[in-house]
């Protein structure tokens, strides 16, 4: 009978697992999905000006990304994919190649978190560093799929 409970618990505990692991991708996801409206002007090229780009900078969401970084997560568990050549050419990110979603999800959250503290400095192209997060945005959605 000992054998059987012991199944049972194992069981138990990995249903548990998956189902906290779906909550976190799922939370991963919709941020992601929700920073993609703030950055619907960027992506569609619009000619937009500073103070626009600068509400779009401090509407971007960091709560998930910031707790990913900061708490050991079984990036594996939420998702096996890498970033693949395809997906490279199809947002033109070369340097992102091969990026599993750990190293997607840092990258992330160093463009965002930087922008938001220091959207004031001159030398920073405004729209250049929303573009690249708004590549980078769509391709952590595809690896969160």
């Amino acid at each position: 009978m000992s054998i059987i409970k012991d199944i049972y618990d194992v069981a138990k505990e990995g249903a548990s697992q998956a189902s906290k692991i779906g909550v976190v991708k799922r939370a991963l996801r919709t941020e992601a999905k929700l920073n993609l409206k703030f950055l619907m002007d960027v992506a569609l090229s619009m000619d937009i000006d500073d103070k626009r780009r600068v509400e779009i900078i401090k509407n971007l969401e960091l709560d998930e990304l910031s707790a990913a970084v900061r708490y050991e997560l079984p990036y594996l568990a939420i998702s096996r994919k890498k970033v693949t050549k395809e997906l490279t050419e199809q947002y033109k990110i070369k340097r992102a190649l091969d990026y599993d979603l750990e190293k997607l999800i840092e990258s992330l959250f160093l463009m965002i978190s930087y922008l938001k503290k220091d959207y004031k400095n001159k030398r920073i192209d405004l729209n250049l560093r929303l573009i690249n997060i708004n590549k980078y945005n769509n391709l952590l959605i595809e690896l969160l799929g």
